[in-house]
């Protein structure tokens, strides 16, 4: 890194990237490897993308802190590989359809097959621009056919050779298998794994608080399959309490530290969650078998015993390692069906029934806390894809939240804080869930979206949850609602996880850590390991306390990995989810849907359509013909001429008019239902469209 006083010369990689085109970069010098860096949007700045690697200018701010000031240039790197689908030309010959969305498409490409890989229509590839040594022997071999005729320049750029056939568009799967190979994302576990698993250490029950008598359930959604985290609740009557207990399997009993499963987890970082298919960090004998807390079967568990008072301020915590053996497998609608006294064919014993109401009215405490200490109350419904029997997506379905969902949450955070309490008590390193407050940029950027009077309660304060649940309670009411809940969202920095504690600000906690699920997040496997060692070591003084501590700078170098590695499984989800939406809306090309603006930039509008079911792109040359001048600051847009003002929140129809399942491309066109003067209409068109931005 060079330096002239307080500017410093810097090489960043690029990581994130939001809906608003707010970046983060990863500084590459050796000396700065830890640091991110924030990019504001500006419309100014050249195009970039995750893995672009930008040459910029950062200003010192002390403390061994750097903020970013302007962008110099993009180092371009030569991407060595690319995805397409294989289709035919009409004399019957396979090219190459390049997969990019939203850029140029390179001219038909010529497939080059190796290592006797075949081809069919339809097929989706991973392919890289032909060698010159394979181009050398095509060059020759086509000189030979055309010997009498006047040879042709051959263009690299038109020839590929084929690296894998990833699927066909004819396979349901081939969206997720896309998604898998795009991402590097590790789908097979070797020989050495496997021989591990079979060798796995043998269920021992003994140093174990036996807890097989209480009535600990499960409660996972309808289709789960591996059930990590048990409950219970009762209430004390002598001493006015509630005892709640969180017990979670105990995966680092089977997965020992440099072991070939732990260095495959470490790697992995986390399963990956696509639609149609599961990519597990572990194998399916860890997370489906040893590790799943089934009914009426003995697992180890590694549990927290948390006691409440009965306004909910917790007394006291304890960990230790348990042996447990689940009551009941229960589903978020079957409690749910306790909860409201619903009637229903199914039928609980009395002390399961007790049980599940000691859960409701301990989370009824919680959700009183969580409201006083200002955790941030988003409105925002999942969206569930359903398949038939075949694999093919039949169906998109919003799901919000059941009070039975919540009750699992507030319990999560009850005992992930009470986790990151005990680190801090014995003060080991960890690995913390880090969510910091939004950044400047970010924050004035949704004091503009929403304006006066609304932004009079952010204007001039620290950003803190409580604000903005006031302005959500303020709009619930209103037609701005969903927008408010989106551009909010939009507001937030990522949550990531870090080696130095930095609260976590969506959830109002200073203290906060992953540790309820190991068998799909390595960050709480860590988690798990320290803890265990805290138990080991507990009458011992804590200055004395190092034994088997994970070195800092280890954790630091875990946290950004494992940080990475779930920022691309969640681009991997998003999407899979968008390619099969895409492919449900191919049906759809032509017809009229009810859209609202998401966001406005320089070259379209990102709306929502059918009530937020899928996203879509509305660029500038599908608007009404006008002028327009774009307010980047406010994201607005304003047609000179036809008075057109487009807002985020506002609502119009749309046409559907392009869709790519391949690229998860749904692009539509403004559906002009207001009567324009023909003679105006006929006055525009002298005149070559232009889009002017001011």
């Amino acid at each position: 890194m060079q330096s002239k006083n307080k500017i410093q010369i810097s090489n960043l990689e690029i990581i994130f990237i939001d809906d608003d085109g707010f970046a983060r970069g990863n500084i590459l010098n050796k000396n700065r490897l830890d640091q991110e860096i924030s990019i504001p949007f500006d419309k100014t700045n050249i195009d970039f993308n995750i893995g672009d690697h930008l040459l910029v200018e950062l200003e010192f701010v002390g403390k061994k802190q750097y903020k970013f000031k302007k962008i110099i240039k993009k180092i371009e790197f030569e991407k060595n590989y690319f995805f397409a689908e294989v289709k035919l030309t009409s004399k019957g010959k396979f090219y190459l359809n390049e997969l990019e969305r939203g850029s140029k498409k390179r001219a038909k490409i010529q497939p080059i097959l190796i290592d006797d890989i075949k081809i069919n229509k339809g097929d989706v590839v991973k392919a890289q621009k032909a060698s010159r040594e394979v181009l050398k022997k095509i060059k020759i071999k086509i000189l030979k056919i055309n010997k009498n005729k006047k040879s042709r320049k051959i263009d690299y750029q038109d020839y590929a050779e084929i690296l894998e056939v990833i699927g066909n568009v004819l396979d349901p799967n081939v969206y997720s298998f896309l998604a898998i190979s795009e991402y590097g994302i590790k789908n097979n576990f070797n020989q050495e794994i496997k021989n591990e698993i079979s060798n796995l250490n043998a269920f021992d029950k003994n140093g174990r608080v036996d807890l097989r008598d209480l009535s600990l359930v499960t409660i996972d959604g309808d289709d789960a399959k591996d059930f990590d985290d048990a409950v219970y609740a009762e209430y004390v009557n002598k001493k006015k309490e509630w005892r709640i207990l969180v017990a979670i399997a105990d995966v680092s009993y089977y997965v020992t530290p440099n072991s070939a499963l732990d260095k495959e987890a470490k790697i992995r970082g986390n399963s990956v969650y696509l639609p149609n298919f599961v990519i597990p960090m572990l194998p399916e004998e860890l997370s489906n078998d040893r590790c799943s807390l089934r009914p009426n079967e003995d697992r180890l568990c590694l549990t927290v015993e948390i006691i409440l008072d009965e306004k909910g301020k917790k007394k006291s915590h304890s960990f230790f390692r348990s042996v447990i053996n689940s009551k009941k497998r229960l589903t978020y609608q079957q409690v749910e069906n306790v909860i409201d006294k619903k009637n229903t064919d199914e039928i609980f014993n009395n002390e399961i029934i007790k049980v599940i109401k000691s859960l409701h009215d301990v989370y009824l405490i919680l959700e009183i806390l969580r409201e006083k200490r200002g955790a941030l109350n988003l409105e925002l419904p999942e969206r569930k894809i359903l398949f038939n029997d075949s694999g093919w997506p039949i169906q998109i379905k919003k799901i919000y939240g059941l009070t039975s969902n919540k009750i699992i949450e507030e319990l999560m955070i009850l005992a992930n804080v009470s986790a990151a309490e005990e680190i801090i008590r014995y003060n080991y390193p960890a690995i913390y869930r880090v969510h910091e407050p939004p950044s400047p940029e970010k924050y004035k950027n949704l004091i503009d979206i929403i304006g006066i009077p609304l932004a009079n309660i952010l204007i001039g304060k620290v950003p803190h949850p409580i604000l903005m649940n006031k302005i959500l309670e303020n709009t619930k009411q209103t037609a701005d609602y969903d927008m408010i809940n989106h551009s909010i969202l939009r507001s937030q920095s990522q949550a990531k996880y870090h080696n130095e504690n930095k609260s976590h600000f969506g959830l109002a906690l200073k203290n906060y850590v992953h540790f309820t699920s190991p068998i799909r997040r390595y960050s709480d496997l860590i988690i798990h390991r320290q803890i265990i060692e805290i138990i080991k070591n507990k009458n011992k003084r804590k200055s004395n306390l190092t034994t088997s501590k994970i070195n800092n700078e280890k954790f630091k170098i875990i946290s950004e990995h494992i940080s990475n590695t779930e920022r691309q499984s969640v681009a991997a989800e998003r999407k899979t989810i968008d390619r099969l939406i895409s492919l449900l809306f191919k049906e759809k090309i032509n017809e009229l849907v009810d859209c609202t603006i998401i966001s406005i930039h320089r070259f379209g509008i990102f709306v929502s359509i059918e009530d937020g079911i899928a996203d879509s792109l509305l660029p500038l040359r599908n608007l009404p013909y006008d002028w327009y001048d774009y307010d980047p600051t406010k994201q607005i847009l304003n047609g000179v001429d036809s008075g057109y003002k487009f807002i985020i929140g506002m609502k119009f129809k749309a046409k559907i008019i392009e869709v790519e399942p391949l690229t998860g491309s749904i692009i539509v066109k403004f559906h002009d239902d207001i009567t324009m003067d023909s003679i105006n209409r006929k006055r525009k068109n002298k005149y070559k469209r232009k889009n002017k931005f001011s």
